[in-house]
């Protein structure tokens, strides 16, 4: 073929192909979204430029929603916070508003139920003031009818498009008990009766302050301000109620919270939570956050927060990536003054010891819960060598040592064990003086005492296991 007819050819698909491209499928997609907009109720409206609203369904009180500095509030027929989502939600589907089909020449309004039901919705764009009425659900499909300010003409709407303009006040409330970033939050004071924890936010984490000074758990502490964030209200109480009938003499469990200073701010901002009584379903309590009105929590949602000093100290023994560990040292010290030492080394086929055999799995066990080991509760913050003695840590019974990759490898954890203590087992970690106990059933994966290493760890001969 003629490589000028070719050309020529080429140049005829392609300006096709463009035709297709940008008129057929570019400009259906510009028509729809055209006719769309043609059918709107609002067609010059966004959502975002809408500063107020107002709700009057039937009989009931108005409901009023005013924009300020972004944030959406309840002025009537409460003053209140509202729901963000609510009020967004609201202004989204007055912008959205499309019609079915479009009376030129309506009846008087009587005939669509103007002015016997539905509701009326008054916004404000700007200085300008937009309204809408919504009337009886028309004879035939799911519709109803709308009506315009400014505009004589009846249009039907798809009914479910009125469903956001039929809450109730209460719908709109925020239910957030208190709004705050936890990210700012520098100090926190949490009490409940007879006790109470403070923690400080330092550049090497939280700090407890009070009641004594020590390491907090930031785990905890920050699964509580969490919690706080997330919590949400399941009802409201707006009348006057006294403190002692409301339970918050003294409160079951309180929060204050020091916020960072915002810029041009002279002092931090200060958010707090009190937890008081059961209201007369007894499954909910009342509790106090930014509002005057006091909020109904179900009882579940509270349950979950820590009421012990203990559960706000940093009881972390041990943390390392198990797939690290390569070397493990035990160390035991018998009743008798023997004191025994055995080394245990992850190879290919497994772990191996210097002495006996062991049994693989239970290795790959104890290193599992010593990778992530926290004690449940602390005993003391030091004590002396008779005390030390009691609790067998002087010497230690037993002292577990996990190091990483080769012989001069950084030692990832050190632990020593003592002896059954109440509900646990006695322990120490190098550097503190702080006396632990962990539970009982870690004793599962932990060797208590050279006799259970070998009864449990060792690798038993065939003839002892038929036996």
């Amino acid at each position: 073929m003629n490589p000028k007819t070719t050309a020529i050819l080429f140049a005829i698909a392609a300006a096709l192909a463009a035709f297709v491209y940008f008129y057929e499928i570019k400009g259906e997609q510009a028509r729809v979204e055209a006719k769309a907009a043609e059918k709107r109720l609002f067609p010059d409206v966004e959502q975002t430029e809408i500063t107020s609203i107002s709700l009057r369904v039937s009989d009931a009180p108005e409901i009023r929603l005013e924009r300020r500095d972004g944030h959406w509030r309840i002025v009537a027929p409460i003053d209140f916070a509202a729901d963000t989502f609510a009020a967004d939600g609201i202004a989204s589907a007055i912008t959205q508003l499309m019609s079915e089909s479009v009376i030129e020449d309506p009846q008087p309004l009587d005939a669509y139920g103007f002015r016997t039901e539905g509701a009326e919705v008054r916004f404000a764009v700007g200085e300008l003031e937009k309204t809408l009425r919504i009337g009886s659900a028309t004879p035939v499909g799911s519709n109803s009818y709308a009506l315009v300010g400014g505009d004589d003409r009846v249009y039907t709407v798809a009914s479910y498009q009125f469903s956001p303009f039929k809450k109730s006040a209460e719908e709109f409330r925020d239910r957030r008990v208190l709004d705050f970033d936890s990210a700012a939050v520098q100090r926190a004071a949490i009490s409940w009766p007879g006790a109470e924890v403070v923690v400080e936010r330092s550049d090497e984490g939280w700090q407890m302050v009070e009641p004594v000074q020590a390491l907090a758990d930031a785990d905890a502490v920050d699964s509580l301000l969490m919690s706080l964030s997330l919590l949400r209200a399941s009802g409201f109480v707006d009348d006057p109620i006294s403190e002692e009938e409301a339970g918050f003499v003294p409160p079951q469990f309180a929060v204050e919270l020091e916020l960072a200073r915002k810029a041009g701010d002279p002092d931090a901002a200060i958010a707090r939570f009190a937890v008081g009584g059961v209201d007369e379903s007894g499954s909910q309590r009342f509790v106090r956050g930014a509002t005057a009105s006091l909020y109904l929590i179900s009882q579940e949602s509270l349950d979950g927060f820590p009421r012990r000093v203990v559960e706000y100290r940093d009881r972390q023994l041990a943390k390392f990536a198990a797939e690290e560990a390569r070397r493990i040292e035990l160390g035991f010290h018998t009743a008798s003054g023997e004191t025994v030492a055995v080394s245990v080394r992850l190879e290919d086929g497994g772990w191996v010891s210097n002495a006996d055999p062991v049994r693989s799995e239970k290795l790959v066990d104890l290193v599992d819960a010593l990778s992530d080991l926290r004690a449940h509760d602390i005993i003391a913050e030091e004590f002396g060598p008779t005390e030390l003695q009691a609790m067998g840590l002087d010497p230690a019974r037993v002292v577990l040592q996990v190091y990483g990759e080769g012989d001069s490898a950084e030692r990832l954890a050190e632990i020593q064990l003592g002896v059954v203590f109440g509900d646990g087992i006695t322990a120490r970690i190098a550097g503190r003086e702080t006396i632990f106990l962990i539970a009982k059933a870690l004793a599962e994966a932990i060797p208590a005492d050279l006799d259970d290493y070998r009864e449990r760890f060792v690798a038993q001969p065939e003839s002892a296991i038929d036996e």
